[in-house]
């Protein structure tokens, strides 16, 4: 499969008027927490309508299965599925490859839950969703986006490399597909007992904590369906980010064990590169499957990160981290 290298370009500091809540906003408090006026960013752009659809709204997508709806059914009208070609790198996104009637090869991934950059207002739309397309790279690579959501910038995404074709027009009749199926029904992770995988990352850290680790009130950036960014400002650091994800856990070697109470021993890591940051993670639950190492499973990261220029080091980012990982734990249950 083809890389992504345009991810970070793409990837979106959503602006405040959209994408950007206060942490009690988004944990369901009371009005008390909302910021005073001088503190609000300004903007000028417009309101956004908002969209209501049950079946795209951030607890409905964290569960579907994106490599269970790429099969012939979503993807035949542009050829067949090729055996064994999906892959899925981590929860909401998965890539397959199709064979074209002419035997060309239509390379996909899909992501749901990405995380757009928009501008304006879509002006078209696809199964009743707003209709994004990037297309500065087309015929032979193209992204294809419905959005979710204009408060998060959140969308259901295709991104296609068609060396023999039109990516665009295969990105949007597999969208097309894939938004009916998700609309009709569609296929769900299977979630083991303690899965983290339908929990909300920006409801997981206790609000006081997190205001106090970064000296004031949070701002939320969602930044997918599984990764939650809190800032000390309008996106400005200092920064929290609690994270739900698949893979191999940290060893003892890769940093400084700590316990976060509860029975639960974490790995703290420090790192002074870009940011200087801390991330403090553990496994939540093993996931052994026969194609992953030993150790594989559900894993909860907490990092918090500043600027190399400030003050910060990565003793204090660590007592940081950790102070609001204890409360994620509890928050599991």
């Amino acid at each position: 499969m083809f890389n992504d290298n345009r991810k970070l370009r793409r990837h979106s500091i959503v602006t405040a008027a959209t994408a950007l809540l206060l942490l009690a906003a988004g944990c369901g408090s009371g009005g008390d927490a909302s910021p005073a006026a001088e503190d609000q960013p300004e903007t000028s752009a417009r309101p956004s309508p908002e969209i209501k659809d049950p079946a795209v709204e951030p607890a409905a997508l964290r569960n579907v299965d994106p490599c269970g709806l790429l099969n012939a059914r979503t993807l035949g009208k542009l050829g067949t599925v090729a055996p064994d070609s999906q892959s899925s790198p981590e929860w909401g996104v998965c890539s397959a490859d199709v064979k074209d009637a002419s035997g060309g090869t239509v390379e996909l991934t899909l992501r749901v839950g990405d995380q757009l950059t928009v501008v304006d207002d879509p002006t078209e739309k696809l199964k009743g969703l707003p209709l994004v397309i990037d297309d500065d790279d087309a015929p032979k690579q193209c992204w294809t986006s419905v959005l979710t959501s204009y408060e998060t910038s959140l969308a259901i995404t295709f991104q296609v490399e068609y060396a023999g074709g039109d990516a665009c027009a295969a990105g949007k009749k597999a969208l097309a597909e894939v938004v009916d199926a998700i609309h009709a029904g569609p296929p769900q992770y299977r979630k083991p007992a303690r899965s983290v995988l339908a929990t909300d990352p920006c409801t997981a850290a206790d609000k006081q904590a997190v205001a106090t680790a970064l000296g004031k009130k949070p701002w939320v950036e969602v930044n997918d369906l599984h990764t939650c960014d809190m800032w000390a400002g309008d996106t400005d650091y200092p920064q929290v980010s609690v994270r739900f994800f698949k893979g191999l856990p940290l060893e003892a070697a890769d940093g400084q064990p700590v316990d976060l109470g509860g029975g639960v021993r974490a790995i703290q890591a420090k790192e002074k590169d870009i940011t200087t940051n801390c991330d403090v993670s553990w496994r939540r639950v093993a996931t052994p499957t026969p194609d992953q190492a030993t150790g594989y499973g559900e894993l909860v990261s907490v990092t918090y990160s500043d600027e190399t220029e400030s003050s910060l080091d990565t003793t204090t980012a660590c007592k940081k981290a950790v102070a609001v990982a204890r409360t994620v734990v509890p928050s599991l249950g």
